[in-house]
């Protein structure tokens, strides 16, 4: 039963996720056209895969933990969550909808951020599921470096 839960929870997180990628199109002719530098369209579904793995498997571990930890630790790690699951979810709005470069940057930076005050929260509770989020904050310095320069060269 313990399983069924856990499986449950992991497609439900994985779920709200995507959620804002069903939303918010993505508009690859609008990103394929832009000038400068540039990923190919074909890694970010699989990276952001990954990262939605990743993420899930580092919530369902903090949340059936949750007994052993101080409850403000706690509480701060999930408010940082909630609050980077907001911003990283409106980049899709703000890069594709309104194709606008700046605000996607400036939103790029805020999920930088507020996932690795996620992860410095994180280690307070479980150092072995913070592990998990390195890959984000990876992601996140990439995604800056390259959101900057698509801002300046178009």
């Amino acid at each position: 039963m313990k399983w069924i839960k856990r499986i449950f929870c992991f497609l439900l997180i994985l779920g709200l996720y995507f959620l804002p990628s069903l939303i918010f199109r993505t508009n690859t002719e609008f990103y394929n056209n832009l000038n400068g530098p540039k990923l190919p369209s074909i890694v970010f579904p699989i990276v952001w895969t990954v990262l939605y793995v990743l993420l899930a498997l580092h919530i369902i571990i903090n949340f059936e933990n949750r007994r052993e930890y101080n409850k403000s630790d706690f509480l701060r790690w999930f408010v940082f969550l909630v609050i980077n699951y907001i911003i990283s979810s409106s980049f899709s709005y703000f890069f594709f909808v309104k194709q606008n470069l700046f605000l996607g940057y400036v939103v790029t930076l805020f999920t930088l951020l507020t996932i690795s005050l996620t992860c410095i929260e994180s280690l307070l509770l479980c150092k072995k599921s913070s592990i998990l989020l390195l890959p984000y904050i990876l992601w996140g310095i990439i995604a800056s470096i390259f959101g900057i320069l698509l801002y300046l060269n178009n």
